[in-house]
């Protein structure tokens, strides 16, 4: 029934006549393994955004589903109407200040289409806008990811580590297996975890030639309303592509903030080996850096002015929730029992850890930093046995970064397996995720290489 609401904005007959002719394809897949699909583009914006969209044919099928269910599901609209919003609120901006974005997005749904794949223009664009929108839609979105940045004497060898993990709905985190390498005309170079079509990283996991390294934890319980300047994908992006310093970051990232993505963003600059922890909201701002030390998120705002104007926030201390437990884990293994020792081994344990502080036990669930709220009884922000959780584990540290390369473990960052048909046999009330979910295998730790 999705398909049939999509192809209002589909123009297939007209593509089909534009690319008689063979296309140059500006990029190529580089590997596939282990449940992760790393491609590599280059070029003009349209000429890459093609690339994309050739190359990723077969993913981009998936979002034809993914969004019609998580606008249906999640935000309780239709696609016509949630299409519409993004149109008038996302399309203009991006038009007007990102050309070179928009560009790349519509060589993205022509080089789907000249593979064969019906996906528009306005439909990327608001498959690009999903995360700005569900704050449009749904003011408090729900608490998602894991993650650290630690330097200096935190380290075991005093450069930079960083690790991440994400925690999404199952049906989407099956498709956050992109990777890309991006060569832009203009700009530097990057390499970032994404979702087919998506021109950001929006997981939020990132290396840049550049020497900059990067990923957030969101921010939940925020207190207003997004006021849509520009969208976050396009300040993320414009700052992966063009940003040189920690500084650069921060002037993108404020500049017309929409408000629209509260993150407790963490970068990282291996040539100075200075880490910096950015939380953003809409009005509210801090701002730590370091050469020694560890910064950490878990979906609550660390510093407290920010949480105390900007959120209703008051899990922060609460180890009985997932925000609180989670702060407190991450705090006991970074700043006490792994402090100076912290290296990619380390970084690849914490990401994949399920100890839960409430319970004073090793049990996965919703308080673990590992997340796996498919495996939770009690009823907490989302209902029992939700398939919700963490989908991956990465961890980077400057020689790899220096390199363009990371360590990446899909499905769950502890290996777990998931089968889709036996949760729904098991949970029938999640028989309306049917034909959408799907299963996870158990996969191993491989490194990303570009």
């Amino acid at each position: 029934m999705y398909m049939t609401t999509h192809k209002n904005y589909n123009h297939h007959n007209i593509t089909l006549k534009i690319y008689s002719k063979k296309k140059i394809i500006n990029g190529k897949i580089i590997s596939e393994e282990a449940g992760w699909k790393t491609i590599s583009i280059y070029g003009k914006p349209y000429d890459r955004g093609f690339a994309h969209g050739y190359l990723l044919k077969n993913d981009l099928k998936k979002v034809l589903k993914v969004l019609p269910f998580h606008v249906n599901q999640m935000l309780h609209r239709n696609m016509k109407d949630y299409i519409k919003v993004s149109n008038v609120i996302i399309r203009p901006k991006l038009k007007k200040c990102f050309p070179e974005y928009y560009d790349e997005i519509k060589g993205i749904s022509d080089g789907a289409r000249y593979a064969g794949v019906n996906i528009s223009l306005d439909y990327l664009i608001a498959w690009n806008s999903y995360m700005s929108l569900s704050y449009y839609f749904k003011k408090n979105y729900y608490n998602k990811c894991s993650a650290f940045i630690a330097t200096g004497n935190a380290t075991e060898n005093g450069k930079i580590v960083m690790a991440h993990n994400t925690h999404t709905d199952f049906v989407g985190g099956k498709i956050h297996n992109i990777n890309i390498l991006i060569k832009p005309e203009k700009g530097y170079n990057f390499l970032m975890q994404t979702c087919p079509g998506f021109i950001a990283s929006v997981s939020d996991w990132f290396v840049c030639s550049t020497g900059i390294i990067g990923t957030e934890t969101t921010i939940s319980g925020i207190d207003y309303t997004p006021k849509f300047g520009i969208p976050f994908f396009c300040r993320i992006r414009e700052a992966m592509q063009y940003g040189e310093t920690l500084e650069d970051y921060v002037r993108i990232m404020k500049k017309d903030n929409a408000g629209d993505y509260a993150c407790s963003w963490m970068f990282g600059d291996i040539k100075s080996n200075e880490i910096m922890l950015f939380e953003l909201g809409l009005k509210e701002e801090s701002i730590q850096r370091t050469k020694n030390g560890v910064f950490y998120g878990a979906n609550s705002a660390m510093d407290d002015d920010f949480r105390k104007k900007e959120t209703h926030d008051i899990d922060h201390n609460n180890i009985s929730t997932s925000v609180g437990a989670r702060n407190s884990r991450l705090n006991e293994l970074l700043n006490k029992k792994y402090y100076g020792k912290i290296n990619i081994s380390i970084g690849k344990k914490i990401m994949a850890d399920h100890y839960d502080v409430y319970l004073d036990k090793n049990q996965a669930g919703q308080r673990s930093i590992c997340k796996h709220m498919e495996k939770t009884i009690e009823h907490c922000a989302r209902p029992p046995f939700y398939p919700f959780g963490c989908v991956d584990g990465k961890v980077v540290d400057s020689d790899m970064a220096e390199k363009m390369s990371f360590w990446g473990r899909f499905g769950s960052a502890c290996g777990r397996e998931f089968s889709a048909k036996k949760h729904i046999k098991e949970h029938p009330e999640f028989k309306k995720w049917e034909g959408v979910l799907e299963d996870f295998k158990g996969e191993k730790w491989v490194k990303v290489e570009t």
